[in-house]
């Protein structure tokens, strides 16, 4: 652990007003605010370019994560170089968007910028002794109000360096006393609190070894204070003060990338449609009664045969929870009994979670557009919003990246927002996934999620046996193994990479910036985050 040497705060006003003084009504201190993504109070129903945003501001370097607000203090991450060497902390007034302090950590470990992987994706968290920062990096430090380090961790020092495909999305949970952190990656796995005061560790427990963004929240069950994760095909609670496992509900598949929604005693589960899935076929999307314990375990109340949540966590509001896919379609459930009241296109493809607030539901699309649907069992839109015209998309304007091949971000790189690579382009990005093709098998096509797989080949015959097949991609091997001997041939993993390709075709096109990713609301007040830009609409 390291103190203060390796931090620099930059402080931008001569007077900074002691935190304490500060209303704290309505803040949203961590990720979808603990895991509801509610809001207190009225927020703004109509916006565009030219009316209603109070301020917008750049932001001096990357980032994936959501806002957290306090009082009339908004607080962002992100990460600056070509190979992410600074990662930021910056703190700014939310009424009007003055920047009070930035607090620059080095990175311990440099990773090249790219669209494909992670960039300051985990959300941060803030109570009054300070903000908390989790890192892809493996760095997690602790801010006060003031802009100064209270401590810095580096996990990878302790625990390993993460091997994952797309980097870490994971954001940290808290409680009065301990910081929450889900590590999933193919090496060693694990989840682990830390204690808020000193940063360091008051218990680690082991996790399987795959790739996950989703993120732990906290609950109470039968009067004892849980930390619950989804991933990995289960949903798992542990006792928040020593780590043991008090539960599991397994057999899940796809939950990765959502993270589960607490209302109540109720559990609302997410879960993205798998790999070579069929809709219907995947019945991860689900609810849970934490109240009613059978043998040790919640029950299972009801199941979506179509709801999927691919990267939006769902919402529950006026009776109905809400699961957004990721091409846009809509799904309004019965929060009780599970009975499906709607599907419908919603017009915006969104990686943020809603927001609730009044009986409405605000759904920020990647493309800055915002569509507010009325609760109930009934499609309404009350309301379409863009941040910005769609033939102007904003670019950076003093933030440039020049990164190689396409990485960077699109306004700084060769090409512009909109522009798609060329075919061949294409075909290989959704084959290696952005990623260098070194090292994967001879004879093998593409990259990425193909050499993986063929990694377990010991006897380099070209067939996986199923004791050659990865923890990864176990999941995939039914709808893969089409002869169903329990392996993969050549023309199996061949007709897998074909549809992955497929599938993949447009990957970075997709991921350029301007895209909103996170968005949090106090007081009022929305605040909205794309990859290098923050927006306030009053």
């Amino acid at each position: 652990m390291s103190k203060c040497p390796i931090v620099r705060t930059i402080f931008l006003v001569s007077a900074v007003l002691s935190f304490d003084d500060r209303s704290v009504v309505g803040d949203w201190a961590s990720f979808r605010d603990g895991g509801q993504s509610q809001s207190a109070g009225e927020l703004p129903v109509e916006w565009s370019p030219s009316s209603r945003i109070t301020w917008q501001c750049e932001l001096p370097g990357y980032g994936q994560s959501t806002p957290v607000i306090m009082g009339d203090r908004v607080f962002v991450t992100a990460v600056e170089g070509l190979m992410k060497e600074k990662c930021l902390v910056l703190c700014l007034e939310l009424s009007t968007g003055r920047e009070l302090w930035r607090a620059e950590v080095q990175a311990a470990n440099p990773s090249p910028s790219s669209f494909m992987a992670s960039r300051a994706a985990p959300t941060p968290t803030v109570d009054q002794a300070a903000v908390y920062a989790f890192f892809e990096t493996g760095d997690v430090v602790a801010i006060n109000h003031d802009g100064q380090q209270l401590w810095h961790r580096e996990l990878t020092a302790d625990y390993g360096k993460f091997d994952n495909n797309h980097g870490l999305g994971s954001s940290p949970a808290q409680n009065a006393s301990l910081l929450f952190l889900n590590i999933e990656h193919r090496g060693p796995s694990y989840l682990v609190a830390l204690d808020k005061h000193s940063g360091e560790t008051k218990w680690k427990v082991e996790r399987g070894s795959t790739s996950s963004w989703a993120s732990p929240i906290l609950c109470a069950v039968d009067g004892r204070e849980q930390v619950i994760v989804s991933s990995a095909g289960n949903v798992t609670a542990y006792d928040a003060q020593a780590g043991q496992v008090a539960w599991s509900v397994e057999g899940l598949d796809g939950n990765s990338v959502p993270s589960p929604t607490l209302i109540g005693q109720q559990l609302y589960v997410g879960a993205r449609l798998p790999e070579f899935a069929e809709d219907g076929s995947i019945r991860s999307n689900c609810c849970i009664d934490l109240s009613k314990m059978i043998d040790g375990k919640p029950q299972v109340t009801w199941r979506a045969d179509k709801a999927i949540s691919d990267y939006s966590s769902p919402v529950v509001c006026g009776g109905c929870a809400y699961f957004l896919n990721k091409v846009g379609v809509l799904y309004c459930l019965d929060s009780v009994t599970g009975k499906v009241h709607y599907a419908k296109r919603l017009g915006t493809q969104c990686w943020s979670t809603p927001i609730v607030t009044q009986q409405l539901i605000y759904f920020f699309g990647k493309d800055g557009k915002t569509q507010v649907v009325k609760a109930g069992p009934e499609f309404e839109v009350i309301a379409s919003n863009a941040l910005w015209p769609d033939e102007a998309p904003p670019k950076p304007e003093s933030y440039v990246e020049h990164a190689g091949g396409g990485h960077g971000h699109g306004a700084n790189s060769n090409e512009t927002p909109g522009d798609k690579p060329r075919e061949d382009q294409r075909i290989e990005d959704a084959t290696s996934e952005g990623r260098p093709s070194e090292g994967r098998p001879s004879g093998a096509p593409g990259g990425g999620m193909l050499a993986g797989l063929m990694k377990g080949d010991a006897n380099g015959d070209g067939v996986l046996t199923a004791d050659e097949i990865s923890t990864d991609f176990k999941p995939m091997v039914p709808r893969i193994d089409t002869n169903g001997d329990g392996s993969l041939d050549q023309a199996e993993v061949a007709a897998m990479v074909e549809s992955f390709a497929v599938r993949r075709a447009d990957s970075q096109a997709s991921a350029r910036d301007p895209i909103v990713y996170g968005a949090a609301a106090s007081n009022g007040k929305i605040a909205i985050r794309t990859g290098t830009r923050l927006y306030v609409i009053e």
